[in-house]
């Protein structure tokens, strides 16, 4: 899929991520790929495995601050689309559905780095 389709797919702009975030799911701490962009109501993440459509996920974004250590939020999120991007890296976008205090902190940071 090209760059212009998911610009055209997106309902809102997108800011680029300038560190590493992981995403986990909650609970069994499975790794399921890393966030690439976020807007205020959504992530695209890309992993190794598609996500399925409709599919509601309670996940948990990490990332390490220099000199300060973890971090990690919370949240929950619906997958609304799945793409292949390579033969073996998908790109999932996702509605946030719920939040928490640090994802919005995170966020912030996010988009005053961009």
């Amino acid at each position: 899929m090209s760059a212009q389709s998911f610009a055209e797919m997106r309902m809102e702009p997108r800011w680029q991520l300038k560190s590493t975030v992981s995403v986990f799911i909650q609970g069994n701490k499975e790794c399921i790929g890393l966030l690439v962009n976020w807007s205020e109501n959504g992530l695209m993440l890309s992993g190794y495995q598609p996500l399925k459509l409709g599919e509601k996920l309670s996940i948990e974004l990490v990332d390490i601050i220099k000199d300060k250590g973890r971090r990690s939020a919370p949240c929950e999120v619906e997958v609304v689309w799945s793409q292949e991007l390579t033969p073996s890296l998908f790109g999932n976008g996702c509605r946030i559905i719920s939040g928490s205090d640090m994802l919005d902190v995170m966020m912030k940071d996010y988009r005053h780095d961009s």
